[in-house]
């Protein structure tokens, strides 16, 4: 099987008469699963060592031998299920088994069909030990192929009874793990399960390091690599939208714009922005493609002399005040992979290491610094969108604007917060905030997270003198502007396609802003479509939809219209785990290198997490959100690590 995919049935022949004659809400739906994708040899795996570990209990003389091939069937078809759970889901489907445990068994719940063992890396068919490619089902799976968990399959299953909306992941789990036992013992071992909560920083770094450590590894190319879907979020968003001007009269934010960017960076990974909104100001363009031009200046001068020699080595940046801040030049990969890391000096604004001008010149730098200000801020708004929307939703400044009793003697207060107000009793639990409480709440939720954006992420400049915070920040900014240079040019050599050369991670940052490039190369992983997405491909079709002749080739090349902002690992916090860090990687051709100029934006070492400050109220805060309470930003960097 080549790819996964999904799509109503035709026929319901195999169900029992009964079913066929039901008055249920079911939409019946085929679906096919590739299972290298899913890791389902690894989820069969870890679902057959828990089993065991009940079953030893259980059976404390020995596990009955009649009971072996259940277990293996259990842990086929549960892993199966599972898969098939998150593609549907992906689509916005959900199995409808209603409450019949029956629907539950094997064979149940949809017709399975065309099992095939495969190589969970390379997903290539492999033969079972009979020789066979192929099976009719599970059972036939085991015994005669001689399945074992562990080992990767691939699957087609038939009349799957499912609903439109999605299935509550807790009720999903259930489903899976009524008494939760695996769920027991996953996190005995220190694993996160789908739809775990994340409550500690230590789990959102384990949770990170899972995702990345699953997503596939193999690349494609241009043409055939996903270039983003139909619905909102693959939308390209213009810069004016994320502006604070563009909010709300009243100082909310914009509920298109909130949702547009809630569900490019929840569901797909990243945002598209473009600067020019639609070439109405062609000047951000401009100065991005000054940056583009100094980049290739300054590799085109490494590749050709000896102007490497002139930057220093990278190494820890000074004066930062973060042990994982770095500056200067590196080259690994025999000269595949060259990157230089750059910074922005608070006291005069200057590009670090000074000695990026004697490669690239000062109006070089000058385009370098221009276009830092340019991402940092566009990284700011979109982050303050994202917080406020996250706090609004968890409902974290609602407050009571006045509540006076119908008694004289009654108190009248104006300014607490719900809790507060029903602890008092002056409300009651069944009192409901106003219409103009919940609006207040969305004003301040859009106030403080701009503190947030203000105080906190590190923009290069200096803390504004009227920031009333505790702080001790370092005379250099903790946010790099990286330029790079990603080849495969030794990969050429041994085989004419595309291959990861900068390998899939997360990023401890608020964003991840990363300009578009002449050659694509960043690829996001897609939570929704659960595949690498390639946004560089969609910014070039958006382009040429704004300027199909390329009559602004003359001023400035296609893509310094757009940037490319990935969600990192402080977002997903202040999001309240709503947004996850994007997963991301780069993919290099062998015929052309790929440059790039990424801003990482981060957090101010010496400034501490103030969640009431930013968030709202601590009763709302989830256990993530608590335990950086009052945390330098510096200590919750190093946890992530």
């Amino acid at each position: 099987m080549e790819g996964n995919w999904m799509k109503k049935s035709t026929s319901i022949d195999f169900m029992p008469s009964e079913m066929q004659n039901s008055k249920d809400d079911s939409t019946y739906m085929d679906v096919g699963i590739n299972g290298k994708t899913f890791g389902i040899g690894d989820l069969s795996r870890r679902m057959h060592e828990a089993l065991m570990v009940v079953a030893t209990k259980q059976f404390p003389s020995g596990i009955p031998e009649e009971l072996g091939d259940v277990y293996l069937l259990y842990s086929m078809d549960a892993s199966a299920k599972e898969a098939v759970k998150v593609a549907m889901d992906s689509n916005g489907y959900a199995l409808n088994l209603g409450d019949d445990e029956s629907m539950q068994d094997e064979g149940a719940w949809g017709q399975i069909e065309s099992v095939s063992f495969v190589d969970s890396e390379t997903g290539d068919v492999i033969k079972g030990e009979d020789g066979s490619t192929s099976y009719e089902s599970f059972t036939d799976a085991i015994a005669k192929g001689g399945w074992e968990p562990g080992d990767g399959f691939s699957f087609v299953v038939r009349e799957i009874p499912s609903r439109k909306k999605a299935m509550d992941l807790e009720a999903l789990l259930k489903a899976l793990d009524p008494d939760g036992t695996l769920w027991d013992e996953a996190k005995d071992k220190g694993m996160l399960l789908p739809g775990d909560d994340i409550g500690s920083l230590k789990e959102l770094a384990t949770d990170c390091e899972q995702r990345v450590n699953s997503a596939p590894t193999e690349a494609k190319d241009e043409f055939t690599v996903y270039r983003g879907g139909t619905s909102m979020g693959y939308n390209v968003i213009q810069r004016s939208s994320l502006l604070k001007a563009s909010r709300n009269p009243d100082g909310s934010e914009n509920q298109k714009t909130l949702l547009h960017i809630m569900d490019s960076l929840a569901n797909h990974g990243c945002i598209i922005v473009d600067l020019t909104d639609q070439d109405k100001s062609p000047e951000v363009a401009e100065t991005m493609s000054g940056m583009w031009g100094a980049t290739g200046s300054f590799f085109k001068q490494i590749g050709e002399g000896d102007a490497a020699s002139t930057i220093p080595a990278m190494g820890p940046a000074e004066g930062v005040g973060s042990s994982h801040a770095m500056v200067g030049y590196a080259s690994f990969k025999d000269g595949d992979n060259q990157f230089l890391e750059t910074r922005i000096s608070r006291t005069d604004g200057s590009l670090l290491p000074k000695e990026t001008s004697s490669v690239i010149g000062e109006e070089g730098v000058k385009s370098m610094v221009d276009a830092f200000n340019i991402m940092s801020e566009v990284g700011k708004d979109i982050v303050r969108i994202a917080t406020a929307a996250s706090s609004d939703e968890a409902g974290a400044f609602v407050t009571v604007g006045s509540v006076v009793s119908q008694d004289d003697d009654s108190p009248s207060i104006a300014g607490l917060s719900f809790e507060e107000a029903t602890v008092s009793g002056v409300m009651d639990e069944d009192t409901q905030p106003s219409d103009d409480d919940i609006a207040r709440a969305s004003i301040l939720a859009s106030e403080a997270a701009t503190l947030l954006t203000e105080e906190i992420m590190d923009d290069g400049k200096p803390l504004s003198e009227s920031a009333n915070i505790e702080h001790d920040e370092g005379q250099v900014s903790m946010s790099p502007h990286r330029i790079c240079r990603y080849s495969n040019e030794k990969g050429s050599k041994r085989k004419a396609k595309p291959s990861e050369i900068f390998g899939a991670h997360t990023d401890t940052t608020f964003v991840t802003i990363v300009p578009a490039a002449a050659v694509s190369g960043l690829e996001v992983y897609d939570e929704d479509s659960l595949q690498w997405y390639r946004p560089e491909l969609n910014a070039r079709k958006h382009a040429k939809s704004v300027d199909p002749k390329g009559e602004m080739d003359a001023k400035f090349p296609w893509h310094s219209r757009y940037l490319i902002v990935m969600p990192g690992e402080l977002l997903q916090i202040t999001s309240r785990n709503n947004i996850p860090a994007a997963v991301h990687r780069v993919v290099a051709a062998p015929e052309t290198p790929r440059l790039s100029a990424p801003v990482l934006l981060r957090a101010r070492p010496g400034t501490k997490m103030d969640v009431e400050r930013y968030m709202g109220s601590l009763d709302k805060a989830d256990s993530l959100l608590l335990e950086t309470n009052d945390m330098k930003m510096e200590d919750i960097h190093s946890s992530l690590q």
